[in-house]
């Protein structure tokens, strides 16, 4: 019987694997080790050897302790979900961005210092997004909408030694989730509660992915090697569609029982 060891990841993944040996494992408190050229994981609860492996790590803050875990599992050859090398493309917001960019699509203009205190080089006309570092779930970055704003930013963020960008505000309408699963497409139209995108998501509708906008997400679902991709796009008032980023552990809320099969369905191929 094969093992699957799902990383972090809601519960319910582990009814979607019958008759396969299901280990969960949280990131945070587990530890990785190859011996042999086999690779195994280590918690409390025990140690598991897995023969796949389906990494749902999700919105939490990276370190440099997941980065490691995924070339372990690269140098291991143990298939994941997505791969070890997709996931490591994708690890670094900046890399991220730069790969949207060097594909054509339209990914939001920035400005970027590798240091808080160039802060004062980054100003841009008001209200624009301050980002600080590499985070997840709407962490890390803030509104700017005055002056007075931005002086008490940069006097908080200054005590950070990480890189930041500043990018002009878009007054969106709704963001739109393009979620692609091997060779199907789905789309999702969501509102937060304030002005963060995939935030407190409020209001969620599927509606039918655009020809254009499938071509898209598959343009980069190939050049990254993705068994799972999406990509988050802000759409304005006037129709004009920008995209914030694209995420290689998308969380499927709000889709159709469908996706959830034909993602467990990539897994059990494996």
């Amino acid at each position: 019987m094969k093992t699957i060891l799902i990383i972090n990841g809601e519960k319910y993944w582990q009814d979607y694997f019958a008759g396969f040996d299901v280990v969960q494992k949280k990131v945070q408190t587990s530890e990785f080790i190859v011996k042999n050229a086999e690779l195994y994981a280590i918690d409390e609860n025990g140690v598991c050897k897995p023969d796949v492996i389906f990494w749902r790590l999700g919105a939490i803050n990276p370190e440099a302790k997941h980065r490691n875990i995924l070339e372990l599992i690269e140098y291991s050859g143990i298939p994941c979900v997505n791969s070890a090398s997709t996931l490591l493309m994708g690890y670094e917001r900046l890399s991220m961005l730069n790969r949207l960019k060097k594909l054509g699509l339209p990914v939001i203009d920035f400005n970027v210092a590798t240091n808080t205190t160039q802060l004062k080089n980054l100003e841009m006309q008001f209200p624009f997004v301050v980002k600080v570092g590499n985070h997840h779930g709407g962490y890390g970055k803030s509104l700017v909408s005055t002056e007075e704003q931005w002086e008490e930013l940069k006097d908080l963020l200054f005590i950070h030694q990480d890189y930041v960008t500043t990018e002009k505000f878009i007054d969106y309408q709704y963001d739109i989730r393009y979620l692609a699963i091997n060779d199907k497409v789905w789309a999702m139209k969501r509102k937060g509660k304030y002005w963060k995108a995939n935030s407190l998501t409020q209001q969620y509708q599927l509606i039918e992915p655009e020809k254009e906008w499938i071509e898209k997400v598959k343009l980069l679902q190939e050049n990254i090697k993705a068994d799972i991709v999406a990509i988050d796009v802000l759409e304005t008032e006037n129709g004009e569609k920008i995209i914030v980023e694209y995420n290689d552990i998308p969380g499927l809320s709000g889709f159709p029982e469908d996706a959830k099969l034909e993602l467990a369905g990539i897994v059990k191929s494996k």
